[in-house]
């Protein structure tokens, strides 16, 4: 048991890192290392991705608040941005889980490993424009498409975990925002989806048979209290190496992560 908790605190951290950097939430991160302990401990397929995207976004709120609250003190959190945003993806995180709850847990991981294929290819894909920091440019959020894409990022979020980051954050750079800014927006809207997924996560697994042990609905509360304390302290990491390096470094390693994420996943899968 101690060597599963020692992986639990590592990913953990390193998903920390990677939510104060990039401000995904850090629920890519926690997937793969969810999905080996869990299978090691004897959990079967039939609740393994329920589990541990319950889990990841439980983990992703405790990093989500450390996140932004570091990030609103270093100047890069815009409210405004956020508070535009933010109804719209709670919504759709609402909408994400429960239909998360009603999928069999083949049909989540395969979803998921599309999602994190197609946020490869956009991220490549995607060319920022002069990038513009200033407040005033929030007015310009505004639109179908725009409130669209935030329904949008809130439903893949509370269905697969991440979503804020992924969906939005190629248009917020589109828009001329800088990548610090963004990641701080991302980090609060991923600890929305969190709370608001989560709980629909939690209820929608009370009437569930065949749980593991410490379970609260699919909140397996061990793997939660273990990667939530190793988030805590690697989310200031994070942010301060975000300060370090450029804008496109900071693209070039968010492909990099998700990409190790992907081959993880089909690893798992095919050895499974």
């Amino acid at each position: 048991m101690l060597d599963i908790i020692v992986i639990y605190l590592a990913a953990g951290v390193f998903s920390g890192f990677v939510s104060g950097l990039f401000g995904v939430g850090g629920a890519f991160a926690l997937a793969p290392a969810l999905i080996i302990t869990l299978t090691l401990q004897g959990v079967g397929d039939t609740h393994l991705m329920h589990l541990t995207i319950a889990t990841s976004l439980a983990t992703q709120l405790v990093t989500a608040i450390l996140t932004s609250v570091l990030r609103y003190r270093a100047g890069d959190l815009l409210m405004p941005m956020f508070l535009r945003i933010a109804p719209f993806v709670g919504i759709g995180a609402i909408i994400g889980a429960t239909i998360g709850d009603v999928l069999p847990s083949d049909v989540l991981k395969i979803f998921f490993m599309y999602f994190i294929g197609f946020s490869i290819l956009r991220t490549r894909l995607h060319r920022p424009k002069t990038v513009i920091t200033e407040g005033a440019r929030v007015a310009n959020l505004r639109g179908g498409a725009f409130w669209f894409l935030s329904i949008i990022s809130g439903i893949s979020g509370g269905l697969l975990g991440p979503g804020p980051a992924i969906v939005l954050a190629p248009l917020l750079r589109k828009i001329g925002f800088a990548m610090p800014i963004v990641s701080a927006s991302s980090a609060a809207l991923a600890g929305l989806v969190g709370a608001t997924a989560a709980g629909g996560y939690i209820v929608g697994g009370f009437d569930e048979i065949g749980l593991p042990a410490h379970t609260l609905g699919y909140l397996y509360l061990p793997g939660f209290t273990s990667l939530a304390i190793g988030a805590l302290v690697g989310s200031p990491l994070g942010i301060r190496f975000s300060h370090k390096v450029s804008d496109k470094l900071q693209t070039r390693l968010f492909v990099s992560y998700l990409s190790a994420v992907l081959i993880t996943m089909i690893a798992h899968s095919l050895c499974g």
